[in-house]
């Protein structure tokens, strides 16, 4: 019914819009006459509180009212060129696109006599306003964040990225929902196939509604068993801009205040935004610390369990004797007590996430002190699992994005697992199954350990820019998935003319 086309007749387009917007609330329907001795009908509906009303009575309805002649024939013309004070006008033919239109936050207008209508760009979205970064806070940069309104983050990316060559191409998913999606990427610079493969992905599939872009991603991944991500999400639009015109792919979603860049590679996940911002010998050094922080955040539990249980001659007898005296008095085996100690740790840090944030701190914090001192004092646990415990929750929070933190939050049981039943042997084999696991997986056909392994380091420009960052000046060349024609970035800068 909704794909049938409007008719000659307003009465009978009206009542087919009154049958489909039955008892939905806050759809306002307005029939005014126009025009003088060439009388006409003209009939407006929009949904309440999604439209300026201020626009939609100066521009749309006063001009209407205003009009003291209409000519005997091209009225829909006339109407469209001349009281109309809108650029954004379309015509529409069917009332599912009307519809719509008008719950997108629209206004449409059906003139008497025509099967089509006006749809006129008046949209006032309810919004937060452009606030600052949470989640992703730096020291130096820009503050703004991707909002909810998917036409604002456009504008932020706008604002950064002048240029022609930048496309966003808009999709819609969701048979309810009609979700818009928009496939930002720079002409030239990201791969051709790798855009094509990603809205073959995006429309393989139908669902009801797609409300955040965190969905969008579970369905368009290819290795969806991996704790990994294959999606690299950001709040930040710098670093979406970045990413442009590195040659990856942003993913817009109407509703959802993050993006979505691809392809994604273990070292994208350990760049800020502010690394390109700061000197290169502090970067550096912050980097060799993410790396560090990000095997000890999945390690230290299986290696403590390990050396404690099986090979206790790999340290030094004052502090493998330090080990057993602190066990003493701790009835449960040291598998059970960094078990007790680690979901003790993840229902304290989600506890803190969905309570407001004063009374998160203060559980995070107060909760941690307590419960860590009156284990100890309770002989349930030995302060050196404490100590393990909060030294792995600490190395997991200083990796920059938070889904990459959370997937070492998880391999870190598998590893405590082979380490409790194998030593210090099954310490290396887990470890081991986990780097097979990262070299095997793939983001769009680039490799994850990428630029580490598989790529052309001469030529991709991405070995200046891992756990060394070279200076500015000498990137002269996009990363690997950049289009193989487009890799220099940076050319007919010289070092010596700076003296």
């Amino acid at each position: 019914m909704e794909n049938k086309t409007l008719t000659h007749y307003l009465q009978q387009n009206v009542e087919q819009l009154e049958v489909l917007f039955l008892n939905c609330g806050g759809i306002v329907k307005r029939k005014i006459t126009v025009g003088g001795d060439y009388k006409t009908d003209i009939f407006i509906s929009y949904a309440d509180n999604m439209v300026d009303r201020q626009l939609l009575q100066e521009h749309v309805i006063q001009n209407l009212v205003k009009l003291a002649q209409l000519p005997a024939e091209k009225q829909f013309a006339y109407i469209k060129d001349h009281a109309l004070e809108s650029a954004d006008i379309k015509e529409q033919y069917t009332f599912d696109a009307i519809t719509q239109a008008i719950m997108s936050g629209d206004v449409a207008l059906l003139i008497d006599g025509f099967d089509k209508a006006l749809i006129i760009s008046l949209r006032s979205y309810p919004n937060r306003g452009i606030a600052a970064v949470e989640t992703e806070v730096t020291v130096r940069g820009a503050k703004d964040s991707f909002t909810e309104v998917a036409a604002f983050n456009k504008v932020l990316i706008r604002r950064r990225i002048k240029d022609t060559h930048l496309k966003m191409e808009s999709l819609q998913v969701g048979t309810r929902s009609r979700t818009d999606i928009t496939v930002t990427y720079m002409d030239g610079i990201a791969q051709q196939p790798m855009v094509q493969e990603l809205k073959k992905r995006i429309s393989s599939f139908t669902i009801d509604g797609i409300f955040d872009i965190g969905m969008l991603e579970q369905l368009i991944e290819s290795e969806w068993y991996s704790p990994f991500p294959q999606f690299q999400s950001t709040e930040r639009p710098d670093k979406t801009a970045s990413a442009l015109l590195e040659g990856r792919i942003a993913i817009l979603v109407d509703n959802s205040p993050m993006a979505l860049l691809l392809p994604a590679t273990l070292n994208s996940f350990f760049q800020a935004s502010d690394d390109y911002y700061n000197r290169r010998g502090i970067v550096a050094f912050i980097r060799v610390l993410r790396y560090l922080a990000a095997f000890l955040s999945f390690c230290l539990p299986g290696l403590y369990v390990a050396v404690t249980n099986y090979q206790p001659e790999l340290v030094p007898t004052s502090l493998a004797l330090s080990f057993a005296a602190a066990r003493q008095g701790v009835p449960f085996s040291i598998l059970l007590e960094m078990i007790i100690m680690l979901i003790s740790f993840e229902l304290l840090t989600e506890a803190g996430i969905r309570l407001p944030s004063p009374m998160g701190n203060t559980i995070g914090i107060v909760g941690g002190l307590i419960i860590g001192d009156a284990a100890v004092n309770a002989n349930l646990a030995s302060p050196m699992a404490v100590i393990i415990v909060a030294a792995t929750a600490i190395a997991s929070f200083t990796i920059p994005n938070e889904t990459f933190s959370s997937a070492f939050r998880l391999i870190k049981y598998p590893v405590l697992l082979f380490s409790v039943f194998l030593g210090l042997y099954g310490f290396v084999i887990g470890v081991m199954l986990v780097l097979i696991h990262l070299a095997d997986l793939k983001s769009f056909g680039i490799p994850y350990l990428s630029p580490y392994v598989a790529a052309d380091l001469e030529t991709s420009g991405s070995s200046g820019d891992t756990i060394r960052k070279k200076p500015i000046f000498w990137l002269i060349y996009r990363p690997i998935y950049a289009d193989p024609g487009q890799k220099r970035r940076l050319s007919g800068y010289r070092k010596e003319n700076m003296k």
